[in-house]
């Protein structure tokens, strides 16, 4: 049964973040788009009401980094993990907040080092990924494969999440023939379409265009807070413990999608960078879960994420989607969330108590999905968009989250000042 009474500085309310503009927040969000992101206003909302500057928000599921990079905005401490180099090398690149100075100075250093008669650089490279770029690009594109040390090198994650987002596009501001920056379409559809519309590789200085974007994205300073990323399963968070007992605040994020979305294959051009393959991806993710296992799944995770709550006030709150007529997240709490005992070392046994489910629907033209529809895609995914989310709000057993603010008093800064 949810808890009505729990909050006493007004109730959640949607159309709060939902009315929010669309590029309002810190530039280092907008660098790489990527498939099932929600926008920076949602976990802003949760962060500034339920948060201290300080205290450590997770998200499991970071994706390109949206809820560790707006608690970082907010002088928080951002803490992300994903399973997936793409959204690790993104998050990690947000994260490791560099100095602009420092940025161009490295990337000067690179383009003064690079041959541009060095054609065996260009030995290996994929005919699927030869009729994206032009020769010039593809011999820039191989150069920084084997000089960005992303992860060793801050500087160096930075210009790699730089770098994935102008990967593919359809403007000035990309490397590759026109098509959409969101996904990466098939090859076979993408080999069509450049022959049906007498496409030609643009040749591009990638050393100006990352330039250009590291600028823009930097130019308003360094995110004041702290943060980290992860790379592994979210089941093993905790197993071996690589955060403390109780010391999260606020858990914001949102699970792989169900029977939705291949994070690999759908971010093929960008992994075949990162890692030459996105076949791994997609089998280690593997996201086409039934509700059976799906349901399983997300009992490990909730397992695995209680004992890092803080037991006085910290909440999680898990953005679910509906798939068809199914209310995915009330599915969640009811068959897996209220049944959940963990025990402690010390013998403590911890349950969770249900806060609220809030809905929100999504706009429809503000649907990623809905481009999944569409044949320019090569991607079926009929029937498969997700109208509504759903915010499960959960915490430890006697955990008493309260709003710190009232909703009229959110705030939707760039970046926070040092002390609220």
């Amino acid at each position: 049964m949810t808890n009505k009474n729990w909050l006493r500085r007004g109730k959640i309310k949607p159309e709060i973040w939902q009315d929010q503009n669309k590029y309002w927040a810190t530039k280092h969000h907008y660098t790489c788009s990527y498939m099932a992101m929600f926008p920076p206003s949602l976990p802003h909302y949760f962060i500034r009401r339920f948060t201290h500057p300080g205290d450590i928000v997770l998200d499991p599921f970071c994706g390109r980094g949206t809820t560790p990079v707006e608690a970082m905005a907010q002088n928080r401490v951002g803490i992300g993990n994903d399973f997936n180099e793409l959204g690790y090398v993104l998050t990690k690149g947000k994260l490791v907040n560099p100095n602009l100075e420092d940025v161009l100075a490295r990337l000067e250093a690179l383009d003064a080092n690079y041959c541009r008669t060095d054609w065996l650089r260009c030995k290996g490279i994929p005919n699927k990924i030869k009729m994206i770029y032009h020769p010039e690009v593809q011999k820039q594109l191989m150069y920084l494969k084997s000089e960005l040390d992303w992860e060793n090198n801050d500087v160096d994650a930075f210009l790699s999440m730089i770098l994935m987002g102008a990967m593919h596009g359809s403007s000035s501001g990309f490397l590759s023939v026109s098509m959409p920056n969101t996904f990466s379409m098939g090859w076979e559809y993408i080999r069509k379409y450049i022959a049906e519309n007498n496409l030609k590789r643009p040749k591009r200085n990638t050393f100006e265009v990352i330039n250009k974007r590291c600028k823009r994205t930097l130019e308003k300073g360094q995110m004041p807070g702290k943060g980290s990323v992860i790379f592994g399963d979210a089941r093993d968070i905790a197993n071996p413990p690589l955060l403390k007992s109780e010391s999260v605040k606020l858990i914001f994020s949102s699970p792989p999608y169900l029977e939705v979305i291949k994070y690999g294959l759908y971010n093929w051009i960008r992994l075949w960078w990162l890692t030459g393959n996105h076949e791994d991806v997609d089998d280690r993710l593997d996201d086409g879960h039934q509700i059976g296992p799906y349901l399983q799944f997300m009992k490990e995770i909730l397992e695995s994420t209680l004992p890092l709550i803080n037991r006085e006030s910290g909440l999680a709150c898990w953005v679910i989607g509906d798939v068809k007529e199914l209310n995915l997240a009330k599915a969640v709490w009811d068959e897996v969330g209220c049944n959940i005992q963990v025990t402690t070392e010390e013998g403590e046994t911890l349950k969770y108590r249900l806060l609220d489910i809030v809905e929100d629907k999504i706009p429809s033209k503000e649907k990623v999905t809905k481009l999944w529809n569409s044949e320019e895609t090569g991607i079926d995914k009929s029937g498969k968009a997700t109208d509504v989310d759903r915010i499960l709000m959960i915490c430890p057993e006697h955990s008493t989250p309260e709003a710190l603010l009232s909703n009229r008093r959110i705030v939707w800064n760039r970046f926070e000042c040092l002390h609220d």
